[in-house]
């Protein structure tokens, strides 16, 4: 155990290393776009779309809701980011992608902090932040490990890019989870849902 433990960090290790430049790349744009999303907020607030980003906390039928409606975006999210590493012309789209999700997650904490008062601001900071900029992180080393293998032209036909992508959407899927869980032991009265 403790052996395969030990490669599979020297291959993420290595992965990263070699992927540096994208990593950097790509989640320079995702921060602009994060960034951008709060200024946008902060210089029209009133321009707020609605609700279909934040749901009212009302038990756990309402959390188990978001919490599939956070699966079903995971799910698309980490498909786009599949076929846009597939070509390296379709490559800014797949950045596209990330940086919207990015920019979607500035505009609404905003908002989730300025609606809810005090109860939005302690579930941006303590639960909402931390995971889903931990999962856009996890979005950005997909894309830059699958546009890298592409480059290098390996893992195409021996299931290595599937078993890679299956990996991190359970990352994914388990951060959904720990989210969702912090939003339960918290009673939080709003949900994000990107």
């Amino acid at each position: 155990m403790r052996s395969l433990v030990s490669r599979f960090k020297m291959s993420f290790v290595s992965k990263c290393s070699e992927s540096k430049g994208r990593i950097c790349l790509v989640t320079a744009i995702v921060l602009a776009c994060f960034v951008a999303g709060i200024i946008i907020y902060a210089s029209s607030p009133y321009s707020y779309p609605g609700d279909e980003y934040l749901l009212s906390f009302q038990g756990a039928g309402n959390g188990l809701g978001a919490f599939f409606s956070r699966t079903f975006s995971i799910t698309v999210i980490t498909g786009f980011v599949f076929v846009f590493s597939l070509n390296k012309w379709i490559f800014p789209l797949g950045v596209a992608v990330i940086g919207f999700r990015g920019y979607l997650l500035g505009f609404n904490v905003s908002a989730l902090c300025s609606c809810f008062g005090l109860s939005g601001v302690l579930d941006a900071v303590l639960i909402v932040l931390p995971c889903q900029l931990f999962m856009l992180f996890v979005f950005i080393l997909l894309f830059c490990f699958l546009t890298k293998a592409r480059a290098l032209c390996y893992g195409y036909g021996r299931g290595g890019l599937v078993r890679m992508v299956g990996m991190f959407w359970l990352v994914l899927i388990a951060l959904n989870i720990l989210e969702t869980l912090l939003l339960f032991i918290f009673s939080s009265s709003v949900i994000l849902v990107i």
